[in-house]
C-alpha cells in the first residue's frame, strides 16, 4: 500500500518531463542538436549566410551574425545543419560568455 502513494507523484514527474522534451527550444544555443533546421529558423529568421562546407562533409552552416560581418560579430552563432536537421552547434566572438559547443562540427 506504500507504494500507491508514489505512483502518482512519479507519473506526474514522467509527464512534466515529457512536455518539456516535446516543447520547442527558444533563443540561441546548443538546445537545437537534434532538432529540425525548420523549426531552428521559424524561431530564430533566417540565417545571415549559409556556408556549404567541402566534400566529404556533408553538412551546412546557418550562420546568425547579429548584423555585423563573418568574424567581425560580438557572437556568431554557427549551426551546423546535415539533411533538415540540427547536428551541431558553435559560438565565437568577442563576448567572453559567447564560447558555447555542441554536436558535430563537421
Amino acid at each position: 500500500m506504500a507504494y500507491s502513494r508514489y505512483l502518482p507523484a512519479a507519473l506526474l514527474t514522467i509527464a512534466l518531463a515529457g512536455c518539456a522534451l516535446t516543447e520547442k527550444p527558444t533563443g540561441h544555443g546548443p538546445q537545437w542538436i537534434g532538432r529540425p533546421a525548420s523549426d531552428l529558423i521559424d524561431a530564430n529568421g533566417k540565417p545571415d549566410r549559409l556556408v556549404r562546407l567541402p566534400s566529404p562533409s556533408l553538412s551546412t552552416v546557418f550562420l546568425y551574425l547579429g548584423g555585423a560581418e563573418p568574424g567581425f560579430a560580438i557572437c556568431e552563432r554557427d549551426y551546423f545543419v546535415r539533411g533538415q536537421t540540427v547536428v551541431g552547434y558553435s559560438e565565437h566572438g568577442t563576448d567572453p560568455k559567447c564560447n558555447r559547443h555542441g554536436g558535430n562540427l563537421d
